[in-house]
């Protein structure tokens, strides 16, 4: 498996911390499953929506979404 260093303000850091430890899981696992998620869904948007030409579609949306289940 490979690492990836990867920089957080320390009040998102925090965030990810507590909700972690409420779901009993490790900081890269709750990181992990929330980037399965956000690829899946965009996966599914970008085949569902038609792509006007020139459109950019912005890789990386303006919200966080919370919260994320434990993974199985």
């Amino acid at each position: 498996m490979a690492k990836v260093l990867v920089n957080f303000q320390d009040d998102f850091l925090q965030e990810i911390d507590k909700i972690a430890e409420l779901e009993h899981r490790t900081r890269s696992s709750l990181i992990r499953e929330a980037l399965r998620r956000y690829l899946s869904q965009f996966k599914t948007e970008s085949t569902q929506q038609p792509q006007k030409e020139n459109e950019v579609k912005p890789v990386i949306p303006n919200k966080i979404i919370y919260p994320v289940s434990k993974a199985s």
